[in-house]
């Protein structure tokens, strides 16, 4: 069962967010009326702030460890 499970991981999670999309349908006019205030419009900009930074941060290590790898290796 685990090999099934592991063979068909990225399915799965496909699948899964699809249905978390769905199910989050409802709620899309409320949400769009809030983002249209001005509270919702400083939340999103947060939001969208802190994902910039941690992705940022995320290639920032990726590209570290790829060097010190780099670097133990020769």
């Amino acid at each position: 069962m685990k090999h099934l499970l592991k063979q068909y991981q990225k399915e799965i999670r496909n699948i899964l967010l699809l249905a978390l999309v769905v199910a989050l349908i409802p709620y899309v006019p409320q949400a769009v009326h809030f983002i249209r205030t001005f509270t919702g419009t400083m939340l999103l900009i947060g939001v969208l702030c802190g994902c910039v930074l941690g992705l940022s941060l995320k290639l920032h290590y990726r590209i570290m460890v790829m060097r010190i790898s780099q670097d133990n290796s020769n």
